[in-house]
């Protein structure tokens, strides 16, 4: 793609009068690359299925540990995505690359600490989560190989998020369509052991997400390094530490970093008290096969969050302060509209979808999951506030006062509150649901007020320019 036409690009995000269009035409790449990913989730889940419950749990323990250590991630790719945004809006490509450069190196500097970190405290992590001894071995060989491919998960993860930044989010979902049937073919192969490959179970399905990353990985990197796409990405910038910048990301980022460990915290302490519960192993299913489904309900969310990062960032780079909060208003209103949907969906067809899970019925497990997918339904439109109103004030670098919000409502609401209604009321996995969905509407009331204030628009970013 030429200069033109990137700029051509950049004039229609900035000066569309139809903002619902400019949402729509950054969101709906996101939401099929949003679905390849939960669906790839869905295909996981159902393929250790087949292996007993004790596999499911097992992988949804996993995953709790995973998040919780995808907090620097989270940091560096909000940072990232405002500064790349800014810089394209005022259409300084080369503090672009600048930007999408130092990411790459504070990558590897990640994973040198995460690699060693999450090796040593593996077996830890999941036994405060309180598992059962048979899915504890289960999650250790999970994590493991997760854990030795995190320098592919995280260079993955950037490199969406640059593209995203720049505006350009068709390119990330063809990367994602190619790791998405990588992911599949090599889950079957090392799962059931077919072929040449032998059969290595819940570790299978570690193994071929593993692979995929890497794919993903080097063919987003090779994209940016290449110049052919919406930002051309310079090897210097990549393999230099320019500090100034770095820094930069990194304070807009660490905010964000907080707010992702306080919510990933957050469900890592409902894990571990939904672990104490009466019915302990069908209420940790439960929650794993509900938080899969309602990941379907949150994807518009979270895909159209980040067109509102995206528009934010570039309409302030662009001084258009009045067109940013107007296209966060809009983002919101689309978002919540999607969510509910979706969410309608899953109560309706509650049953049957949890059914598909198991290997075989259990009443219980579909009984404790009905109760989670329809009181969560209740608070979608709050969980659709929260995301991108959010997301709009962190891709203007605005990202402290959403960490706040999000500390005390997902950590001192919701774990506080699951505590007490499960055990002190004796409402079970019941008041676990009850407790996350009346904390989901509160950081939504919270974060509209935020918003409101309008103080994100004015937020300054310094950083080293690039010498001509």
């Amino acid at each position: 793609m030429g200069s033109l036409a990137h700029s051509k690009k950049r004039d229609f995000l900035l000066n569309n009068d139809n903002l619902y269009q400019n949402v729509f035409y950054l969101a709906w790449p996101i939401v099929i690359q949003s679905l390849l990913q939960v669906s790839i989730g869905t295909i996981d889940l159902k393929m250790v299925g087949s292996l007993g419950e004790d596999a499911i749990a097992a992988v949804g323990s996993g995953r709790n540990i995973v998040m919780l250590m995808m907090v620097l991630v989270m940091g560096i790719s909000t940072g990232t995505t405002a500064m790349v945004a800014r810089n394209i809006g005022k259409g300084d490509r080369e503090s672009a690359s600048l930007s999408a450069g130092q990411s790459f190196f504070l990558c590897l500097l990640a994973a040198a600490f995460m690699v060693p970190f999450g090796l040593l405290t593996n077996r830890f992590s999941l036994q405060i989560l309180g598992v059962s001894d048979a899915v504890l071995t289960l999650s250790v060989q999970y994590m493991t190989v997760f854990f030795l491919s995190i320098p592919f998960f995280l260079l993955n993860f950037i490199a969406r998020a640059i593209f995203q930044g720049a505006g350009d989010t068709k390119t990330p979902l063809v990367i994602d369509i190619i790791m998405n049937i990588t992911n599949v073919i090599f889950n079957y192969f090392f799962i059931f052991g077919i072929w040449i490959f032998p059969e290595m179970g819940v570790m299978g399905a570690a193994i071929g997400t593993a692979i995929s990353r890497l794919v993903g990985a080097t063919l987003g990197w090779s994209a940016l390094l290449s110049g052919r796409f919406i930002l051309h990405v310079k090897l210097e910038h990549m393999i230099k530490p320019i500090w100034e910048n770095s820094k930069q990301i990194i304070n807009i980022g660490l905010p964000a970093a907080f707010q992702g460990l306080s919510r990933n915290a957050s469900t890592f302490l409902i894990f571990a008290i939904l672990a104490r519960t009466a019915a302990q192993s069908l209420a940790i299913t439960a929650f794993s096969i509900g938080t899969n489904l309602s990941q379907y309900a949150l994807m518009p969310g979270l895909a159209i969050g980040t067109a509102a990062a995206t528009l934010s960032g570039m309409n302030i780079g662009a001084k258009k302060l009045d067109r940013a909060e107007a296209s966060g208003k809009a983002c919101t209103i689309l978002g919540a509209g999607l969510m509910i949907f979706f969410a309608s969906i899953f109560v309706f067809f509650a049953e049957p979808l949890i059914n598909f899970f198991l290997d075989t019925p259990n009443p219980e497990v579909v009984r404790i999951g009905k109760n989670f997918l329809y009181i969560i339904a209740l608070s979608e439109p709050f969980h659709a506030m929260t995301i991108i109103l959010s997301r709009t004030m962190q891709g203007a670098g605005y990202t402290k006062y959403p960490f706040y919000i999000t500390l005390v409502c997902w950590v001192g609401i919701r774990v506080s509150l699951a505590y007490i209604l499960a055990f002190v009321f004796n409402l079970q996995s019941t008041g676990v649901w009850l407790a996350i969905s009346a904390s989901t509407f509160a950081s939504g009331m919270l974060n509209y007020s935020l918003f409101k204030m309008g103080k994100w628009k004015y937020v300054r970013i310094k950083e080293k320019t690039v010498a001509a």
